[in-house]
């Protein structure tokens, strides 16, 4: 049986989330197929930034930059990771390559369902109806939650 791009991903995945990044890195670079899925390649980088392996993550986002995707969260991993290890020349770099690929990353969304109505939340969203209820009642949990940690 030769294995699918998507088993292989499954490997790289279970070694990436064990903290053996390298060993997964080395497991994509000796596959007997080239890795030429976004996937692997994007669950390396997510690795890469969990475990701290800032130099690894650089290459793995040279093979990523290679694939010509368009996908932000990959910029924006590697850019995290940057920052991450107090490497800002990095970040800066990867906010300029965002602002030249005129890449966006979307405004963070949740929503929550009360009495058949569903209300959604955007951030940077100052629209919403019960806009001061919502933050009186979270500025009262932060400062209940303040209380609590300061008490012996």
């Amino acid at each position: 049986m030769k294995p699918s791009m998507e088993q292989y991903a499954c490997i790289v995945d279970l070694l990436a989330r064990g903290g053996r990044v390298k060993e997964a890195f080395t497991f994509v670079n000796q596959m007997p197929v080239a890795a030429n899925n976004a996937n692997i390649w994007g669950t390396l980088l997510g690795a890469c930034k969990t475990y701290h392996e800032v130099d690894i993550g650089r290459v793995v986002a040279g093979h990523l930059s290679k694939m010509e995707t368009i996908d932000i969260g990959n910029y924006v991993v590697l850019s995290n990771l940057y920052a991450a290890d107090a490497r800002w020349d990095g970040v800066l770099e990867m906010r300029k390559l965002m602002k030249l690929t005129n890449l966006k990353k979307p405004a963070g969304c949740s929503w929550i369902e009360v009495g058949r109505r569903k209300n959604v939340f955007v951030a940077g969203d100052y629209f919403h109806p019960n806009r001061n209820m919502i933050y009186n009642m979270l500025s009262n949990l932060d400062k209940q939650i303040k209380d609590i940690c300061k008490s012996p």
